[in-house]
């Protein structure tokens, strides 16, 4: 595993604290930077251990970083990447935590002194909560994170910054940004609207009522608005596909139910159950191997 003199971490949230607790807690860096604007949040991070030192200048936090790693939301990452290439070393590598890819790495792609210095990524390992004080130094570990080359990044750039992401504990999975952002619209994106849009249409005064279940399916719509405001318009069109074809079988479970016909209706849970029981299955093998 490489060790990195410093390693700067562009916005300091949940993701971005995880990140600097797992480099600190692994040894893999001797500086962790912070860099944000909100300077109690800054501190909040430091004091918690997950950075050694901040800055809400990113031109003077950057400047001698090897590695620079962009937590912002996603509508920030792209210009956030460009102020940091341009104010830190002609060496020093950057990659993103964003969790969509197309669009970002597009732009990207645009600006040529970022080819050989920039390649998108995105951990999958997410949560609903917010702020440095919910990171978590094994919040990586048999996690997955996709790591999303262009066309035209060189080989080993790519692979230094999956070397990253492994020395973390993530599994690194390489794809293409359009076949990411495909990816995530079916099991996070429109996840996220379908919850989001269920708690919504709930009425008030049934949710004294609300259990478990409820909870459980609804627990990602608590994720901060803005951040997935942004998310859901840079990954629109794959997550209208994905509601497209999400209203067709609600559509077919709807006619079902209208006609009293209970062997529909048992085919299409059955189908739902053997998804979700073939997720815990898998997930299970994860954890015991």
């Amino acid at each position: 595993m490489r060790q990195w003199d410093s390693v700067a971490i562009i916005g300091v949230g949940l993701i971005g604290a995880s990140i600097g607790l797992a480099l600190k807690k692994r040894g893999l860096a001797q500086r962790i930077i912070g860099i944000g604007r909100n300077a109690p949040r800054l501190q909040e991070a430091c004091d918690q251990g997950a950075v050694t030192e901040i800055f809400t200048d990113m031109d003077r936090g950057v400047a001698d970083a090897q590695l620079i790693v962009v937590c912002t939301p996603v509508g920030h990452i792209a210009s956030h990447v460009r102020q940091a290439a341009a104010a830190s070393a002609p060496t020093a590598l950057l990659t993103d935590a964003g969790s969509t890819k197309s669009q970002i790495c597009r732009e990207l792609a645009a600006t040529p002194e970022l080819v050989a210095r920039f390649v998108g990524s995105h951990p999958m390992a997410g949560s609903e909560k917010s702020g440095a004080r919910h990171g978590r130094a094994d919040l990586f570990v048999d996690r997955v994170t996709v790591v999303t080359p262009s066309q035209d990044d060189s080989p080993d750039l790519t692979s230094q910054i999956e070397d990253f992401w492994r020395s973390l504990g993530s599994r690194v999975l390489r794809m293409t940004p359009a076949a990411h952002d495909a990816a995530v619209a079916a099991v996070s994106h429109a996840p996220h609207v379908i919850a989001s849009v269920l708690a919504a249409a709930t009425p008030d005064e049934h949710l004294a009522l609300a259990g478990s279940g409820w909870g459980d399916t609804t627990r990602v719509a608590a994720g901060d608005a803005e951040l997935w405001r942004q998310i859901v318009l840079q990954n629109r069109q794959p997550i209208l596909r994905t509601l497209d074809e999400f209203t067709a079988m609600l559509a077919q479970f709807r006619a079902a139910l209208d006609a009293e016909d209970g062997q529909q209706i048992a085919h299409l849970l059955e189908v739902g159950k053997r998804r979700r029981d073939a997720f815990a299955r898998e997930a299970r093998e994860k954890r015991s191997s």
